[in-house]
């Protein structure tokens, strides 16, 4: 039984009850900051003043006018976008962190390379790449042609299916 018991997994307050996690989240702490007041704040910020009508905040009754109407259906539209790629993301990045953390020392070493690169190049660059794999005769219809799958090509740009593919850094 004790051996059952060694295996588990720590409760929360042990974890915290160590030094070494303590240190950790100590260090962790001014990029914590430094993430809330470069990007949290900004957008925090923008949204309250775009709900902001002349020195108040907007009503919901207002909400009833045409431009408002397609003033909050934009913003539905960009928040609903928003949330899809940030949990694509999440995913994708906890699947990938999870592989990378299992492979020996110098294949995660490049594998962290093919991952952090990409995010020297400027954005100009890179949205010419997705331009180039996305469009009508990009690589990833050529492909799904060539596998003769059917409806192919797809239109995979200039649609919402192409922000969010093209969104995550």
């Amino acid at each position: 039984m004790a051996a059952t018991l060694a295996g588990a997994p720590a409760r929360p307050r042990k974890l915290l009850a160590s030094r070494k996690t303590r240190v950790g989240i100590l260090y962790a702490l001014p990029v914590v900051v430094y993430l809330l007041v470069l990007f949290v704040y900004p957008i925090l910020t923008t949204l309250f003043l775009s709900l902001k009508n002349d020195r108040r905040i907007a009503h919901p009754a207002l909400v009833r006018r045409g431009a408002d109407r397609r003033q909050l259906s934009v913003l539905i539209t960009t928040l609903r976008i928003s949330a899809e790629t940030a949990l694509l993301s999440l995913v994708f990045g906890f699947l990938l962190a999870n592989a990378i953390s299992r492979l020996k020392p110098v294949w995660a070493a490049l594998a962290m390379l093919i991952v952090v690169v990409p995010h020297f190049i400027s954005a100009l660059v890179r949205t010419y790449g997705w331009i180039i794999l996305l469009g009508d005769k990009g690589l990833v219809n050529e492909t799904l042609a060539a596998m003769s799958v059917p409806g192919a090509p797809f239109q995979l740009l200039y649609n919402e299916l192409g922000v969010v593919i093209g969104t995550p850094p």
